[in-house]
């Protein structure tokens, strides 16, 4: 039974790590950058979501939707003013540019929201379900059902939508993309925006299964990246199988071994991956 409760809250878990490494995935597969910002859109969309329930006095579920628009919302200024203008300059800079971010809006939350850890409090925190011997928070529930949907749905807009063909368009060749008509710099702007609601979502859901304070974004995008790393940058089905297998790793290595060894076996997976497969389990070999 020990092992099906762990199974269980590593699956929930790993639902979490899927939607924060989705948007890393879109955003590199599309616009070829490495968002080392990309935790801060969790962190702020977890503080919507506290702010939205706390101060305007909003029930959850309408809480997080109105973090994750508001988040997209961020996104797409945060590639207009930070990335956008260096879209020819070197990924280094691009990159760079993406540090320079996360720092500023880590710490802007910081003197904004006050560094006192918080906790978002929901209907489905404490509410639990039991079958025999394994006991699961209706919250956990709620992310493994909300981030099936997801998945889905965001596939399903990339491979059969108009917009998600010009994504994959645009992301094969840029220059190509531009001559057929394709408005490549809305296309980056849609995909910032959407790989920015994808992680204010799962900071909206995971986030009350742990305590909220500004530099959360961190683990995050920490998480992230070990994800897609594991799967591959680019790979939509590596970043859902590379997330189910952190979560379920890391759950039962707590479990069974140590706690303190759960947050080592990420990086003894990215080691792993990088001497065996360095372009990812799922991700075709390219050609430099």
């Amino acid at each position: 039974m020990l092992f099906l409760q762990q199974l269980l809250n590593g699956l929930a878990n790993g639902m979490g790590y899927v939607l924060i490494a989705m948007g890393l995935t879109l955003v590199f597969g599309v616009l070829r950058i490495v968002n080392f910002a990309h935790g801060e859109f969790y962190m702020l969309g977890a503080y919507a979501t506290y702010y939205a329930m706390n101060m305007a006095g909003m029930p959850y579920l309408p809480s997080m939707l109105l973090a994750t628009v508001v988040v997209a919302g961020v996104g797409v200024l945060a590639n207009r003013f930070f990335f956008a203008p260096l879209q020819k300059e070197h990924e280094f800079t691009l990159l760079l540019s993406s540090l320079g971010l996360a720092l500023l809006m880590a710490h802007s939350a910081e003197a904004v929201f006050g560094a006192d850890p918080k906790y978002v409090d929901t209907p489905f925190s404490d509410a639990t379900l039991d079958w025999g011997d394994i006991t699961v928070t209706e919250q956990r529930l709620l992310i493994v059902g909300v981030a099936s949907v997801l998945i889905v749905g965001v596939y399903a807009f990339v491979r059969f939508t108009r917009m998600g063909l010009m994504m994959q368009a645009t992301a094969q060749h840029p220059e190509g993309a531009a001559l057929t008509g394709i408005n490549t710099r809305f296309v980056h702007s849609y995909t910032f925006a959407l790989a920015s609601a994808l992680a204010a979502l799962s900071g909206a859901l995971v986030g009350p299964t742990t305590m909220l304070f500004p530099t959360v974004g961190d683990w995050a995008v920490l998480k992230g990246f070990i994800v897609v790393v594991m799967g591959g940058l680019g790979s939509m089905s590596g970043a859902l199988i590379g997330g189910l297998v952190l979560g379920v790793a890391e759950a039962l290595g707590g479990s069974y071994i140590s706690m303190g060894f759960k947050d080592a076996i990420g990086y003894a997976i990215i080691i792993a991956v990088l001497l065996w497969r360095p372009q990812g389990l799922f991700a075709a070999r390219e050609q430099r």
